[in-house]
Order: C-alpha cells, then sequence, then structure tokens
C-alpha cells in the first residue's frame, strides 16, 4: 500500500492502520510544521510519553511526523493542533519566561494541564494521536512484550472454538417465530 493509499485519520480515534512506519515520510507530503514547531512538537510530545530506561520518548521516536502527516490530511486537525500548539508556546512564554523544551519538566507539566482544561479538544486529539503513534511502533510493541501483531480486530490470537460451548443452546425448543 503507498502513501496515497494509506487511510488517514481525521481527529481522533482508534485507528487500525499503524500511525507510524518505518518509511521516510513522502517527498509529496506537504510540510506543515516549521523547525520550531516541530521542536515544541517533539518537546511535548516527550512529556506526554517521557522516555523510560529502556524506550525512548514519543517525541524522541518522532510520533511527531506521523502527527504532521494526519495535519496534512485534515485541515480540522490541522488548525485545531497548530492553534493548541501556538497556545502552548504562548503560556511557556507569559507564565515562565523560557520556551516550553527549556522549561524544566514541573513547569511544562503545569503548562499542559492548564492547556487541558482550557482546550480539551486540543488536548485530547494530541494525546490520542500521541498514543496512535507511540503504541504502533514495532519498537514499543518489543519493550512492553507485545506480539509484533495489531490489536484487535485485526491481530489478537483467540483460543480455538470450542463446539460443545453450544450444546445446551441446541437443545432448546425455538422461541423465535419462523418466517416464509
Amino acid at each position: 500500500m503507498n502513501d496515497a493509499e494509506a487511510p488517514r485519520p481525521d481527529v481522533a480515534g482508534p485507528q487500525t492502520q499503524p500511525a507510524v512506519t518505518s518509511r521516510p515520510p513522502s517527498a509529496s507530503a506537504p510540510s506543515i510544521l516549521d523547525d520550531s514547531q516541530r521542536g515544541l512538537l517533539k518537546s511535548v510530545l516527550n512529556r506526554i510519553v517521557p522516555p523510560r530506561p529502556e524506550l525512548p520518548g514519543a517525541g524522541d521516536l518522532d510520533v511527531g511526523a506521523s502527527i504532521e502527516q494526519s495535519m496534512s490530511a485534515s485541515a480540522r486537525l490541522r488548525r485545531l493542533l497548530l492553534d493548541g500548539l501556538a497556545e502552548i508556546a504562548i503560556n511557556s512564554e507569559r507564565h515562565w519566561h523560557v520556551p516550553f523544551a527549556a522549561s524544566d519538566p514541573a513547569h511544562q507539566t503545569t503548562i499542559l494541564e492548564h492547556i487541558e482544561h482550557k482546550h480539551p479538544a486540543f488536548f485530547v486529539a494530541l494525546v490520542e494521536h500521541t498514543y496512535r503513534g507511540y503504541y504502533t511502533l514495532p519498537m514499543v510493541h518489543r519493550a512492553i512484550g507485545h506480539e509484533s501483531r495489531p490489536p484487535q480486530p485485526l491481530g489478537h490470537r483467540l483460543p480455538p472454538f470450542d463446539p460443545a460451548l453450544l450444546d445446551r443452546q441446541r437443545q432448546r425448543l425455538p422461541f423465535w417465530r419462523q418466517t416464509p
């Protein structure tokens, strides 16, 4: 499946396709964010899913690229995320007098909590796209001990069906009306 055929998420919600692939972004994919916005998004993503000893944070794993790709496919998502990122940058400068990325983790958390309460639609979309991007990465699957198959309905192995489970139902008399 090439990039043009891949389904693209709109705003938020469960997705059936991995958000981050090992393929480089298409050269024809429009660039939505400038370098400062990408740096801000990377810092925010690393705060939402911080690095841990065995795994980098979401920003360091380039989940921002999948979010930017989703933004290029949806004007509504693009506006929502661009406005939200601007609010994060403004709040950081206004309250802490430093860029978000230069703030200490406690200040970053305070800023994100403020944004979560002030702009809940932005925050929900950001978190869902972050999780979708992060938890579909094969590296993350291996680190958390998950099979490298996508989540249900596309992947978890189910135990073989036991027809004996229906024996009791088969013994019941029909309780429905026959149709012609």
